[in-house]
């Protein structure tokens, strides 16, 4: 199975939000059973970063520019509604998931 982690500032309310959103839409598609996704809090993020296959960004880290040795997908459209599906669309063709 496939890891996908959300980071946001504490690791609760709006990662995990979109964590919820992106395992419905998983679901919905029938590919639940090849990818999951986790709130984390940014501040463990290089930790999760190790072991995750994919990392959807809430929140940039200001002034910083990061390079991640995994796809990286923004989860704005998570959050506004405006763009869900491209995003989950892209979500899925980076991790190559395949009903």
């Amino acid at each position: 199975m496939k890891t996908i982690i959300v980071a946001c500032g504490g690791g609760v309310a709006t990662s995990a939000t979109c964590a919820t959103k992106i395992n419905l839409a998983l679901e919905e598609r029938g590919l639940s059973g090849q990818a999951k996704a986790e709130a984390v809090d940014i501040k463990s993020l290089d930790q999760h970063i190790k072991t995750a296959d994919l990392y959807v960004a809430i929140t940039p880290v200001r002034g910083v520019v990061q390079e991640f040795s995994i796809p990286v997908v923004s989860g704005v459209p998570l959050l506004t509604g405006f763009g869900k599906d491209a995003c989950i669309d892209e979500i899925v063709k980076k991790l190559e998931l395949k009903k």
